[in-house]
């Protein structure tokens, strides 16, 4: 079923990519995503894997492990966000914007969410340098469909 559910997350995203990426120019940030230093499976591992990969989209697993905090990180394309809110077993989040300074980077916001129940999928475009702390007892997962720009795609 799971198998399923991403098929069917990578197909809306597939079906939805020329719409954004008219907007993208042919960017190695953007066909080669972890070409950037910042980039979520680069800069946060343990929080951020490959499930799939190819010119079209990039599907990344999350998990985030109970009271943690993930690397500061980037997201530079459109996606799609998708998995269970976890409020069922009482997840709360924070999430943290940042900017560059010349000594690293500075806190600029923190949000605290406690997200309704239930299964989601939610649209992202691409988010500067942020982080998620997981304020919750439990382990949460999600997946993320990343929109590559049409001018990646080989057979152009």
């Amino acid at each position: 079923m799971a198998g399923l559910r991403v098929s069917v997350m990578v197909l809306a995203a597939a079906l939805s990519a020329p719409a954004v990426a008219q907007r993208l120019p042919a960017d190695p940030t953007f066909c080669d995503p972890s070409s950037h230093a910042l980039d979520a499976v680069r800069a946060a591992p343990s929080s951020h894997r490959v499930m799939y990969e190819d010119q079209h989209t990039r599907v990344l697993e999350i998990i985030l492990a109970p009271r943690s905090v993930e690397a500061i990180h980037v997201h530079a394309l459109p996606s799609v966000i998708e998995g269970y809110s976890g409020a069922e077993v009482g997840a709360r989040f924070a999430y943290i914007t940042y900017e560059a300074t010349a000594d690293g980077f500075r806190e600029t916001s923190r949000n605290e969410v406690t997200p309704t129940e239930g299964y989601r999928a939610v649209w992202s475009p691409p988010e500067g340098p942020h982080a998620i702390a997981n304020l919750g007892d439990r382990p949460v997962r999600f997946i993320r469909v990343e929109i590559k720009p049409e001018a990646c795609w080989a057979d152009n």
